[in-house]
């Protein structure tokens, strides 16, 4: 059963570069990792300053195993290093 991972963050000021160069190579690194389908960076069209991250595993045990990894886990540390507060953070399953 397809499991979705989607995350919703504001880069801090002068950091979005930075961010999305992060948020691409944690990519590269999950599906490196085997078990993502596919995998999104997206921005809205309106003026949020706003980036999400969308990606689709085979199971939940893929995306944890994908989670758990140390560089993957390095990754995340220092993106959350660089957006504001109160970033979401969602996983779903299909139905």
């Amino acid at each position: 059963m397809p499991y979705v991972r989607l995350s919703i963050m504001k880069p801090r000021r002068g950091e979005d570069a930075r961010c999305e160069e992060l948020l691409r190579k944690l990519d590269e690194a999950a599906a490196a990792h085997g078990g993502v389908q596919v995998h999104y960076l997206m921005r809205p069209s309106d003026e949020s300053g706003e980036i999400a991250r969308l990606a689709v595993y085979d199971s939940e045990d893929a995306a944890e195993r994908a989670a758990n990894d140390t560089h993957i886990m390095a990754l995340r540390s220092e993106i959350h290093l660089l957006v504001e507060p109160g970033h979401t953070e969602r996983a779903f399953f299909t139905i």
